[in-house]
C-alpha cells in the first residue's frame, strides 16, 4: 500500500473525527486481524429533510486505490458502482 495514500487518509480521518456534518458517517473497515483498513470505508448519508428520503440513512462503501489522492475513490451505493463520469443525482435515481 502507498504510504502517501495511507498518510493522506489518516489525516482526513482525523479531520473528519473533529468536524463533520451531523448525521453523516464515515468509518474505515477492519481487517481480519482487527487493524483498521484506511483503504476501505463504510459511510452513510442521511436523507435530506423535506424530501421523500427524509429519515433514511443511505449506506455506501468507498474503496481507495494506492494512488489516492491522485485518483478518486470508487463508491458503491446499494450495490451500484459509481464512476467519476456519473453524477450522484443519476445514481440516486438508479438506487431507488
Amino acid at each position: 500500500m502507498s504510504g502517501i495514500a495511507l498518510s493522506r487518509l489518516a489525516q482526513e480521518r482525523k479531520a473528519w473525527r473533529k468536524d463533520h456534518p451531523f448525521g453523516f458517517v464515515a468509518v474505515p473497515t477492519k481487517n481480519p486481524d482487527g487493524t483498521m483498513n484506511l483503504m476501505n470505508w463504510e459511510c452513510a448519508i442521511p436523507g435530506k429533510k423535506g424530501t421523500p428520503w427524509e429519515g433514511g440513512l443511505f449506506k455506501l462503501r468507498m474503496l481507495f486505490k494506492d494512488d489516492y489522492p491522485s485518483s478518486p475513490p470508487k463508491c458503491e451505493i446499494n450495490g451500484f458502482k459509481i464512476t467519476t463520469e456519473q453524477s450522484i443525482q443519476k445514481c440516486t435515481i438508479w438506487s431507488i
